[in-house]
């Protein structure tokens, strides 16, 4: 369990990361995945959200940055962080871009070259034990943590979504809300149908 003043410094660092994005104006997007060891593409495309499972790497006018899950806070959560490659451990079979298609039609396509004009981040609160011996002993009382598992971007043609989440198979509709995967959604009506329910992440955003 972390001390009270380790949390607090780095939910400081989180928010400081994440408001630095604000004013960029956005490059490129590329998601990452796990190697992908089959003859067929690997799918990121499901219309109104994609699968970017080892995260988002967003080319902007000020560097770039990530959009990934992490464990910082408890596992798993979203978090930005710097260069995708210096967070991903890459090699001949490690992750590797998947998408999008350069000169295809995206959801990207309003987005680009235009600033960040807002970030928020969704944090859900966890109650965590209390953890036990096989015999009923208390060995750590229970508590909460506040865990980040999903954050917004907001430009002028609207906002994109980036969730701590997996979908489930077979028809990818049911989703884990908390998963180490990251799913990038550009509907807030696939927010609600994933449990984001009068929220301020979502209120802003009408």
């Amino acid at each position: 369990m972390k001390p009270t003043d380790e949390v607090d410094d780095l939910r400081t660092r989180f928010e400081a990361r994440l408001s630095g994005l604000r004013g960029r104006q956005l490059l490129a997007v590329d998601y990452w995945d796990v190697h992908n060891f089959a003859s067929e593409p690997a799918r990121w495309d499901y219309g109104n959200w994609h699968h970017a499972v080892m995260g988002v790497g967003l080319s902007t006018d000020a560097g770039p940055a990530t959009i990934t899950w992490t464990s910082t806070f408890y596992s798993y959560g979203v978090e930005v962080l710097g260069r995708i490659e210096d967070h991903l451990i890459l090699g001949e079979e490690g992750p590797e871009r998947i998408g999008p298609d350069a000169g295809s039609k995206s959801p990207w396509d309003r987005y680009l070259r235009t600033p960040i004009r807002e970030t928020i981040a969704h944090w859900e609160r966890l109650e965590i034990g209390p953890a036990m011996r096989a015999d009923g002993t208390i060995v750590e009382p229970a508590r909460t943590v506040d865990v980040p598992v999903a954050v917004r971007l907001d430009f002028a043609a609207g906002a994109v979504w980036f969730v701590a989440a997996m979908p489930e198979p077979p028809d990818w509709q049911r989703v884990f809300v908390g998963g180490d995967e990251i799913m990038v959604v550009f509907s807030p009506e696939k927010m609600r149908d994933m449990g984001f329910k009068d929220t301020p992440i979502l209120s802003i955003a009408q």
